[in-house]
């Protein structure tokens, strides 16, 4: 973030910067689809399908895609949680896991230590640990049963690549299970509509 304010200051005005951002965003979702990302993409879906419940841990900026991920793929699916809002129980939590359940973790430099020691904690228990992050110097890469590695700007801080692989897995997941999500999606709009929730013309 500090890179990108700098940068930013250097060329000046306003569409510079939306125009610089836009195109470095454009260059990381490229740069990141890559043969190893589709194959392991793969793999961690059918982790999601074959567990019986997918807890979500991302921290500091990273907390804002796990909960994005959670809020979509809640939508229609409900063996998920959220462990990224009290991070103070986080061992608690991941105590409680059954042998069944997975763990996807958001990782990104600067990794925190409370990440790197949750993480080791579920591998030891013998949990599956769905790691998404940038490097392949992750610290807690080793303990992962699959990795999704996206690229990141060195120029600005983005998570665009994040957020597209999240929306990507959270479509694949209800394709496999189309069925039945939709019939929940669907209800789900009913009742937001009959609650006046959302706005209907």
């Amino acid at each position: 973030m500090k890179n990108s304010i700098t940068e930013i200051q250097q060329e000046g005005g306003r569409a510079p910067t939306l125009v610089q951002v836009w195109k470095e965003s454009v260059n990381l979702l490229n740069e990141s689809l890559d043969p190893n990302l589709m194959e392991n993409f793969e793999i961690a879906i059918d982790l999601i399908e074959k567990s019986s419940h997918v807890n979500i841990l991302g921290s500091r900026p990273y907390k804002a895609t796990a909960l994005y991920f959670e809020q979509l793929l809640g939508e229609f699916y409900s063996k998920i949680g959220q462990l990224s809002h009290d991070t103070e129980v986080i061992y608690d939590r991941i105590l409680q896991f059954e042998k069944d359940e997975i763990l996807v973790v958001f990782a990104f430099e600067p990794y925190t230590n409370r990440i790197i020691e949750a993480v080791k904690l579920a591998y030891e228990l013998g949990n599956k640990i769905i790691l998404i992050t940038d490097y392949i110097s992750c610290p807690v890469i080793s303990y992962a049963s699959v990795t999704l590695k996206v690229e990141v700007s060195k120029e600005q801080f983005s998570i665009v690549p994040i957020i597209a692989l999240i929306e990507a897995l959270v479509i694949e997941i209800g394709k496999r299970s189309s069925e039945e999500s939709i019939k929940r999606l669907k209800r789900l709009e009913k009742t937001l509509r009959e609650k006046n929730v959302i706005f209907s013309y």
